[in-house]
This record gives C-alpha cells, structure tokens and sequence, in this order.
C-alpha cells in the first residue's frame, strides 16, 4: 500500500495544505494524504512528540506509524514541492510502485535525468522505463525532491542519519547531503538501490505534456546557443556569469510530477527563480492559485 507524506512544520501549515490541494487537483486518485510535522492531529496530521526542528525525528516518527498503518511505500514530498501541472496519475499509482517492488528499490525520485540534467548512473531497458539505477557514489542519491521511499528503507536511513548528528542538526539539508563513507552495511544497502525517472518516457498522457517538452527543448537549446556565444566572447566567466541569469528557466523538471527543482518558497519567502519562470511559462490556473498566497504570506502565517 502507498500513501503521501507531506513533510512541513507549523508555521508552513498553509503552503503544506495548498501543496495538497494541488495534488487533489492534479493527481486523480492519489494515494491518501498525510502530514508529518503539524503539532494537530486533524485532517490526515501524524502528528509528533519533541522538537519540531528535529527534522530527521519528526519524519522517523511519521514513517513508523505508515508503517503501523501498513503502508509499504510512500511518495515523501515537502511543503514546497507541489506540483506544477498535470501529473501522470495510472504511473504515480500503479506502475512507479510496481517497478518500485521488482527492483526492491530504496528509493525513486522524480526529479530524473535529462531536460539538462546529467545522467548519473546506468540506464534501464524499456521494460524498466528508462529509469536510472544510480551509482552508490551519486552525491543526491537521498535526494530530498520528491520520491517514491520504501518506508522500511527510509526509517532505516533516518535512524543511521540521527546516529550521525546531534538533534540540533538533523535537519532535511544534512540528511540529502551527507557524505556516506562505505563501510556501514545499514547504508551500502541502501546506497544501490537508489532509481530516478527518465520524465520525458512517463508524462501526463495528454498533448498538452508533450508539446510543453518541445518548447522547453527548445528554450533550452537556445540557451546553450548563448552560452557557447559568451564563452567564445569572453571566456569561461562570461559563460558562467551568463548561466547565473539563465538558471530559473532550467529549474522547471516535466515528468510524472511536475515539479520546480528549487520548491516555490526559500528561507520563509517566494522563490525569485519559481515566481520568474511562473510568470514567464507557468500554467495560467497556476498563477491564479499561487498570486494570493504569494502575496498574502503574512495573512497564511508564511
């Protein structure tokens, strides 16, 4: 059985439920909703006992009692990662949990390869959708974007993390990027069974999807036209300069969750690249459903 476990805290209430209205709009017949990291206990909240800050504790809290419920997988998604258009629901239902079993994966994140994302390990056959088998070595392997967690794996991975740091400094940031040293059989396991989506071979089945992965091709080989004309002009730091003004219209991933890389918040406030890029190509429903919440963060408590 597969649930949805939005990570937040209290004072992201309202970004984390808009986050799930967002999945009842654009995800038909999504497994169900919980929450983990509200101090309530109402509308699909886990709950939690200690420090909200404790990240990694709050989250091994809500994974045990999926487990209890007797949830096997779940697609761990926080507050700021809605999605951004259409999802593909019969693949995020069925056929990412049933690959997820035949591989005895870990993890699968659906922000994959491709769309100006590098590959980062072995390419599957057709039968395996094209996913990618990441390498143990892949830095973001326990990406913190979206995903499909066994919830057995994921408790397992928390558990080793909070043996790694104090409580003060187990949160969402240390627990993706913490560098793993081979040796620990716990994590080695985990460390090879780790997949991400090939998005272009699992959009939405409508021609909305695949003419929007057109046109972003598009975009982005204009781009890298641009860039390559900077280097020849004036060298590696007029390309880099050139890519930092670029970087927002890369940040969109279409795939069975669409999603924007960096999330649609940062540090309590909107994301510069998420609201550019949404102003710019976003979905015109989109901009309706995020301009009052954007522009009433104080009102929403964000």
């Amino acid at each position: 059985m597969t649930g949805i476990l939005i990570s937040t805290f209290d004072r992201q209430e309202v970004l984390a439920r808009w986050t799930a209205a967002r999945i009842r709009l654009l995800w038909p017949g999504h497994p169900p909703v919980f929450f983990s990291g509200l101090t309530s206990r109402d509308e699909g909240s886990l709950g939690f006992e200690g420090d909200s800050r404790d990240w990694m504790n709050v989250n091994l809290q809500a994974v045990r009692q999926l487990i209890e419920l007797g949830f096997q997988r779940a697609y761990l998604i926080l507050d700021d990662h809605p999605p951004v258009g259409a999802c593909h629901a019969g693949y995020l239902n069925a056929r990412l949990p049933e690959l997820s079993d035949n591989l005895q994966a870990a993890y699968i994140g659906l922000l994959g390869y491709g769309q100006h994302r590098r590959r980062e390990g072995e390419i599957l056959g057709a039968a395996e959708d094209f996913l990618e088998h990441s390498l143990p070595t892949y830095r973001w392997k326990f990406s913190l974007h979206p995903g499909l967690w066994n919830l057995e794996d994921l408790k397992a991975l928390l558990e080793c993390r909070m043996e790694k740091y104090p409580p003060g400094q187990r949160s969402p940031w240390n627990f993706e990027r913490h560098r793993d040293v081979p040796g620990d059989p716990r994590v080695d396991s985990l460390a090879g069974r780790c997949f991400r989506v090939c998005g272009s071979s699992c959009l939405a089945p409508d021609a909305g999807a695949r003419a929007a992965l057109v046109f972003e091709s598009a975009l982005r080989l204009l781009a890298d036209t641009e860039l390559f004309a900077a280097k020849l002009a004036g060298g590696k730091a007029a390309r880099d300069s050139a890519e930092l003004r670029r970087l927002w219209m890369f940040g969109h991933y279409l795939g069975p969750y669409p999603i924007f890389w960096s999330g649609c918040m940062r540090q309590g406030n909107p994301h510069a690249d998420f609201e550019k890029w949404l102003a710019w190509f976003g979905p015109s429903e989109l901009k309706a459903a995020w301009n009052p919440l954007s522009g009433g963060r104080e009102r929403a408590g964000l």
